[in-house]
């Protein structure tokens, strides 16, 4: 049985309890100065009106803050994801202001105050929360404003919670207490020597109580949350099916039912799923008119002149939930080039291969044959960044070799994608390389973010510039 008790004062709870309302607070400030200064800038009159209307949008922020929750802990997310919880919230202030001036029949220079309003709070906004963050993160580091916690399970969750809090300084976390034990005894009485160690322990000075356990145990974790609730402790526990092959998890509440959503993604939600497909739609119709409009032509003479057949080539590949979606392409080999070997099976595109055409060779290099899937894009079938979408006979083979190779359809194909960035393109004929594939489309799926996909389309760019080994 191994014991760890640490214990030490916390003066600083008090600041942990304001945090969250000094930084609603300074936000609230910042957008009270933006508007002055927007008006300031288009030579607007400052009166009564505009300081209902001042107050009018700190309502809605506070409103719309609370229901985003924009100001939760911090402590393991990502200053991205912080960043674009903010979208929202400026979307609803152009809203509201847009439609106070309509109301109010103001029209001087309304058009401006708005634009500078919302972009003077975006960057500003942007700005404070940068600098809120690096300000108590690095607290945090150096043992300020800390979160006081006492950890108790089995032997491998406890050692390993500790070693991560401990190699995780910024997680705010301090270790108050530890108990440790094998649950070789019965549950009872591993159960009552745990609730002895934590009655000698001085609860005011603790701030949660960790339950880390791999084993679910009914009797164990009741009982400690039943005295846990008698202290008015938090309890957090860690459940054993955390060491299912996942990395993002998400929980919500049914009725009295708790559910765990494994492999959880900003992708499940309607509002991310918009928000992805809006950029979509606007990267597509930009893309359509201003490039393909000019260059699509040209590429449809080369291949017309280089060999005899159609200038696209249309196949049906798995989509979304496995649905078959035709996919345009440009048409890189020759007509009625078989794509199913003597054997029976799918037959992939090999380093100089006979059935590309010497066109169709540039086009594969450079990745201008997927250019057309810009028009699958624009009506919905895909998406610019997703797993790439392999030819239906490639997916039926590749289905019973794979467990987990239908996860990667959760969400629609892309033209381009993290596995492809990263090395994982082209001929695949090894099951291993697939596997990467797969892990690395699955790894997107579950760290999605607008700013990934922006990061995905400069790296596919960028390889395109420079070209690629397994580009053929």
């Amino acid at each position: 049985m191994s014991v760890l008790n640490v214990l030490s004062p916390s003066p600083d709870f008090r600041i942990r309890r304001r945090k969250n309302h000094l930084r609603l607070l300074s936000d609230f400030i910042v957008i009270a100065i933006v508007y002055v200064f927007s008006t300031l800038c288009c030579q607007r009159e400052l009166n009564q009106i505009n300081t209902l209307i001042i107050i009018g949008l700190l309502l809605v922020w506070y409103f719309s803050s609370k229901f985003i929750k924009i100001y939760d802990d911090f402590r393991f997310s990502l200053f991205t994801d912080e960043l674009l919880s903010l979208l929202p919230n400026l979307i609803v202030q152009l809203v509201v202001l847009s439609i106070s001036l309509f109301l109010l029949d103001d029209h001087f220079h309304a058009r401006t105050f708005t634009v500078i309003y919302a972009t003077t709070l975006m960057v500003t906004v942007g700005f404070k929360m940068y600098f809120t963050r690096s300000l108590l993160l690095y607290w945090y580091a150096r043992g300020i404003n800390q979160k006081k916690v006492i950890v108790v399970g089995d032997f491998s969750s406890v050692h390993e919670f500790i070693e991560l809090i401990q190699k995780k300084p910024q997680s705010g976390y301090k270790i108050a207490g530890a108990r440790a034990h094998d649950f070789v005894k019965n549950e009872k009485s591993t159960l009552q020597e745990t609730l002895n160690f934590l009655k000698n322990t001085p609860i005011n000075e603790v701030d949660e109580l960790v339950i880390a356990i791999q084993k679910f145990s009914e009797t164990y974790v009741a009982g400690l949350i039943e005295w846990a609730d008698k202290q008015g402790v938090p309890v957090k526990f860690t459940p054993g099916f955390f060491q299912l092959n996942a990395s993002r998890y998400s929980f919500e509440l049914f009725g009295q039912y708790p559910l765990v959503t494994v492999r959880s993604t900003l992708l499940d939600l309607n509002y991310w799923q918009g928000v992805k497909r809006a950029f979509d739609a606007v990267f597509s119709i930009c893309f359509l008119l201003l490039i393909a409009s000019w260059l699509f032509p040209i590429l449809a003479l080369a291949i017309k002149i280089n060999s005899k057949g159609p200038v696209f080539f249309i196949q049906g590949r798995w989509g979304q939930k496995g649905k078959i979606i035709k996919v345009w392409k440009f048409r890189t080999m020759y007509h009625g080039a078989s794509t199913v070997k003597k054997e029976g099976g799918f037959s992939q595109t090999t380093s100089n291969d006979p059935r590309v055409t010497r066109v169709g060779q540039f086009l594969r290099k450079t990745n201008l044959d997927e250019l057309p899937q810009f028009i699958n894009v624009f009506l919905g079938s895909m998406s610019v960044v997703g797993p790439r979408p392999h030819a239906t006979k490639h997916s039926e083979e590749t289905l019973p070799l794979i467990d987990n190779y239908m996860i990667r359809h959760r969400v629609k194909p892309g033209i381009t994608g993290w596995a492809q960035v990263n090395g994982y393109r082209g001929e695949t004929h090894e099951i291993g390389l697939m596997r990467k594939r797969v892990e690395y489309d699955i790894w997107y799926i579950e760290n999605w973010s607008l700013l990934l996909d922006i990061q995905v389309i400069f790296k596919t760019v960028y390889n395109m510039m420079k070209g690629e080994p397994q580009a053929y």
